[in-house]
C-alpha cells in the first residue's frame, strides 16, 4: 500500500530510498558469462546443435579447395594431355553435395537455434518474474511499473533475439575461423601470412568502435525504460490528465524523453553502424593484399592459379563471420545492455524475512502491541516517534489524523511491508519478526481505498485471497459484503469477466467486492484503509454495513477521513507528525475538546 506522503514520482528514487536502485559500473564479460550461466540446463541439446553447425561450417570449407582443383585442371593441362574431365565431374559433384549438406544442417541450425533462444527467454522471464514477486513493497515504491515492465519484456526480448543465435553463431565463427586457417596453412604458409596481416588492425577497429558505443547501448536501453515508466503512469491516469487539462504537459513530458531517446538512438546506431562497413574496409585490403602476393608467387612458379583462387575465397571466408558478427554489433550491443539491466533487477535482494515461527489463523487471537516504534521511509527522517500502542483480541481501533500524520505507516508495519528502525511490534505477545511474513499475512485482511480487480470472473476476484474456495462460500461472502444484489445482476452473475480498468462497476461495487474478498478470507485482524472515501452516501451506507458484519469478533483497524464512520469505535487514535496525541471513544474525545474535536467541526 502507499506510504503516507504522495511524493513526486522519480525514477529510481521517491519514497524507497532506503531500496532505491544503485547503478553499478557495468561488466560485459561478466553479463555474457552470467547470459550463457541461462544455458546450462540445456547443454544437451546445446552440444546436439553443435553437429549440425560443425558440419555447416566444415562443407563450407571444402567448396573453395573444390574450385581451386577444377581451376588447376583446366590450367595446368598440356598439348599432350587433355582435360581429366572424369576427376572434374567427381569434384564437381563431391562440391555439390557438400553444399547441399551444409544446406540440410544450415536448416537444422535454425531450427534448433529458435527452440534454445525461445526456451532460454522464458526460463529467464520467469525467472525474473517469480523474482519481482518475492520483491520487498519498498521496492515497487522506489520504481514505476513502466520501469518493471519494461524489464519483463523489452529488455528480455532484446537479449532472445542473440542469445540463442549469439552462442551459436560464435561457436561457428570459432569453427570457421580455426577450420579456414588450418586449410590455408595446409596450402600455403605463406600466402596464409598475407591473408592475416590485416587481422590486428581489424581487432584494433572493433575493440575502438565496441568501447564507444556499449556506453550509449546501455542509455539508450534505460531511457527506454523512462518512456514506458512515463507512457504507463500517463495511461494509468488518463482521466486526471484529462480532468485537469494537463494532455499539453504530458505531452511535452513525453516528446522530451522520445526525444532524448531519438538523439541517444541515432548516436548509437550511427556509431555501431560503423563496424559492419569498418570490417569490409580491412577484408577488401586483405582480399587485394592476397592477389597481389598470389600473383607475384604465381610469377614464380611458387604456387598455382588454382591456389591463388582457393586464397581469394578463403580470404573472403576468414572475414565473413567476423562481418556477419559485425552486422548484429547493435543487437549485441543491445542485448547486453538489456541483460545488464535484468540482471540488476534478479541482483535486488528479495523480501528478507527472519521469521522462523509460522501462526495458524485459528489460533490468533488479535492482540497488537506496538512499543516504542520509531521509522522513518528515509534516514534521518522519522515518520513516527516513539509510537506506542495495545490492542486487544476482537476491538475496534480507528486511526485519524491529518495527511502524512503516520496512520498508513502503522499498517505498514503491521503487515511487514517495513520494519521498524526501534521499538518491536507484537501479535499475540509474540515478536512480529519471529512470525513468518507469509503466515503473518495469512491472518490479515486489507481493504483499501482504491480496490485492484485482476482480469478474471467476479468469483475468482472474490477468491482471490482463497483460492479453491467452493462457490457457496463465494455467495456466502458476498452476501455479508452486500454485494450479492450487484452481482446477480451483471450479465453472467459470479462469472462476469472483469479487469482493473473495468468500467462497468461503481468505485462503491469495487470496494464491496473487496469486502467480500477480505470476508472469504476469514482473517483474524482487518484492516480497512479509508474504504468509504470515494463513495457517495447511499453506498457508504451499504459499505458501512457490510463493515460491521465483517469486523464482528476481530480485531479490526480503521483508517479514515470520513469520522462519521468511526463514530462506534472502541478506541480512535489521533495521530499528529507521526506521535500520539490522543485517545478514547468518540464521546470521550469530543468532551476534552481537543485534536479530535477540532478535526469534527472542519
Amino acid at each position: 500500500m502507499p506510504p503516507d506522503k504522495a511524493a513526486p514520482r522519480m525514477r529510481g528514487g521517491g519514497r524507497g530510498g532506503r531500496y532505491a536502485v544503485v547503478e553499478h559500473a557495468k561488466n560485459p564479460v561478466a553479463t555474457l558469462r552470467r547470459l550463457l550461466g541461462l544455458l546450462k540446463g540445456r547443454r544437451r541439446f546445446l552440444l546436439l546443435l553443435t553437429i549440425p553447425l560443425a558440419i555447416g561450417s566444415l562443407t563450407g570449407l571444402v567448396w573453395p579447395r573444390v574450385l581451386g582443383l577444377a581451376t588447376d585442371l583446366m590450367t595446368l593441362k598440356t598439348p599432350e594431355a587433355s582435360v581429366d574431365f572424369r576427376r572434374l565431374a567427381i569434384l564437381v559433384a563431391f562440391g555439390a553435395a557438400a553444399h547441399i549438406v551444409g544446406q540440410l544442417a544450415a536448416v537444422a541450425q535454425g531450427y534448433g537455434t529458435t527452440i534454445l533462444s525461445n526456451h532460454s527467454v522464458r526460463d529467464m522471464r520467469k525467472m525474473l518474474f517469480n523474482h519481482v514477486q518475492s520483491l520487498p513493497v519498498a521496492r515497487f515504491d522506489s520504481m514505476t511499473h513502466g520501469e518493471f515492465m519494461s524489464r519483463l519484456t523489452n529488455d528480455i526480448d532484446m537479449v532472445a533475439n542473440t542469445l540463442g543465435p549469439g552462442v551459436l553463431q560464435f561457436i561457428g565463427t570459432i569453427v570457421t575461423l580455426v577450420g579456414t586457417f588450418a586449410f590455408m596453412v595446409w596450402i600455403s604458409w605463406r600466402m596464409t601470412v598475407v591473408a592475416c596481416v590485416t587481422l590486428p588492425l581489424s581487432l584494433v577497429v572493433g575493440r575502438l568502435i565496441v568501447r564507444v558505443s556499449r556506453k550509449l547501448f546501455r542509455e539508450r536501453q534505460k531511457t527506454i525504460g523512462e518512456l514506458n515508466g512515463l507512457a504507463e503512469e500517463m495511461i494509468t491516469g488518463q482521466r486526471a490528465v484529462q480532468a485537469f487539462c494537463r494532455e499539453p504537459q504530458t505531452e511535452a513530458a513525453f516528446n522530451a524523453i522520445s526525444g532524448r531517446l531519438r538523439g541517444i538512438g541515432i548516436r548509437a546506431e550511427t556509431l555501431g553502424g560503423l563496424m559492419g562497413p569498418s570490417m569490409n574496409l580491412v577484408n577488401n585490403l586483405s582480399f587485394l593484399l592476397v592477389v597481389a602476393a598470389g600473383g607475384w608467387l604465381a610469377l614464380g612458379g611458387g604456387i598455382t592459379v588454382g591456389v591463388i583462387i582457393t586464397f581469394m575465397m578463403y580470404s573472403r571466408q576468414f572475414g565473413r563471420p567476423v562481418n556477419e558478427l559485425a552486422s548484429q554489433f547493435n543487437m549485441i550491443q543491445s542485448a547486453i545492455a538489456g541483460a545488464e539491466r535484468v540482471f540488476t533487477m534478479l541482483d535486488m535482494p528479495p523480501e528478507p524475512d527472519t521469521g522462523t515461527l509460522a501462526v495458524e489463523r485459528a489460533e490468533v487471537r488479535g492482540e497488537i502491541r506496538f512499543e516504542h516504534v520509531k521509522f522513518g521511509y528515509l534516514p534521518d527522517t522519522p515518520v513516527l516517534h516513539d509510537f506506542s500502542l495495545h490492542v486487544k483480541p476482537g476491538q475496534k481501533i480507528a486511526l485519524v489524523g491529518e495527511t502524512g500524520s503516520g496512520k498508513t505507516t502503522i499498517i505498514n508495519l503491521l503487515t511487514r511491508f517495513y520494519e521498524p528502525d526501534a521499538g518491536r511490534i507484537l501479535l499475540d505477545g509474540i515478536d512480529l519478526r519471529e512470525i513468518t511474513k507469509q503466515s503473518l499475512r495469512s491472518c490479515m485482511a486489507v481493504v483499501l481505498q482504491d480496490t485492484h480487480l485482476f482480469s478474471g470472473t467476479v468469483t475468482q476476484n472474490i477468491s482471490f485471497g482463497a483460492p479453491g474456495a467452493s462457490r457457496e462460500r463465494v455467495v456466502a461472502a458476498a452476501q455479508l459484503a452486500n454485494a450479492a444484489p450487484f452481482i446477480e445482476r451483471l450479465p453472467d452473475g459470479y462469472d462476469t469477466r472483469l479487469n482493473q480498468a473495468d468500467t462497468a462497476l461503481s468505485q462503491g461495487q469495487c470496494q464491496l467486492l473487496a469486502i467480500a474478498r477480505a470476508a472469504l478470507a476469514d482473517p483474524a485482524v482487518l484492516i480497512l484503509d479509508e474504504a468509504t472515501s470515494n463513495v457517495d452516501t447511499r453506498t457508504e451506507m451499504h459499505i458501512q454495513q457490510a463493515m460491521v458484519r465483517l469486523m464482528k469478533g476481530r480485531t479490526s483497524l480503521i483508517i479514515a477521513h470520513r469520522l462519521s464512520t468511526i463514530r462506534d469505535a472502541d478506541v480512535i487514535l489521533v495521530l499528529d507528525g507521526g506521535r500520539l496525541v490522543e485517545s478514547g471513544s468518540h464521546a470521550e474525545l469530543i468532551a476534552r475538546d481537543g485534536a479530535y474535536a477540532a478535526l469534527c467541526r472542519r
